[in-house]
This record gives structure tokens, sequence and C-alpha cells, in this order.
């Protein structure tokens, strides 16, 4: 499994990308133009993503944003609706009319900062995303 992780707090950033290696291969990244970039190339490869974990708030271009493109992406390579990647927006907005528009904007998750790790588990799980591995400290 492949996963897209963007976040701006480097420490929440380090956080979900330990959490997320359980799951696939990560590219975390905290700049939306580079998230975009890089989903951009993956599926130009044919290695598309699979899972997205979104910040909404975001220096630049917003999380909102980088989800419109990636559906643009998927939709321009036929890799759209049930084929796209799943997209989780990981973000302290709580309030049900972010809630709305990051479903609006086709996300199938919603994840309110600040969360545990259980909680972000039970939102992948309710996806159909499983770990894969589990965690081998070094």
């Amino acid at each position: 499994m492949k996963i897209l992780i963007l976040e701006d707090d480097r420490h929440l950033l380090d956080l979900l990308t330990r959490n997320m290696m359980m799951y696939g291969e990560c590219y975390a990244t905290d700049n939306g133009a580079d998230a975009v970039r890089v989903f951009d190339e993956a599926m130009t490869s044919n290695e598309p993503f699979d899972v997205a974990l979104l910040d909404v708030m975001l220096p630049g271009m917003s999380g909102y944003e980088v989800l419109e493109y990636i559906r643009h992406i998927e939709a321009k390579w036929k890799r759209d609706g049930l084929k796209g990647a799943k997209v989780i927006m990981v973000t302290a907005l709580n309030s049900s009319k972010n809630i709305i528009q990051a479903f609006r904007e086709n996300c199938e998750g919603y994840l309110t900062k600040p969360y545990t790790t259980d909680e972000l588990n039970d939102v992948l799980n309710k996806l159909g995303i499983y770990k894969q591995r589990e965690f081998q400290p070094s």
C-alpha cells in the first residue's frame, strides 16, 4: 500500500508517518504543492497512492485545494471514484461547515486533532485499510 501524508507540523508529520508505516510505504511532506507533484508523478508512473492523509490548514495551498487537485488528477487518468485514493482529512477544524466541505470535495474520512492512535486506526479500518506489518523498533 502506498500512502501520501501532508502535514505542516514537523512533530505531527513524524508521528503520523511512524504510525502509517505499519500500513504501507509512506511519502511524507509538509508542502501542498509537493504533495500534488508527487501524486501526479505516481499516477504517471502507474504507481498510484492508495491512501492520502491531508492536513487542511497549510501555508500556501490548503488541504482542500490539494484534495481538489488529487481528484482532478485521478479523473484525468480515469482512476477516480472507487478506483481512486482514499483521502482522510486530518485537521484541527471541527466545525460541521468544515466537515461538510471536506466530504463535498470527495474525501472518505475526517479526523479531528488532537486524536489518538486508536481513533486514527478506527478511521482507517472503517475504510478497509488494515495494518500490513507490526512496528519494529530500530
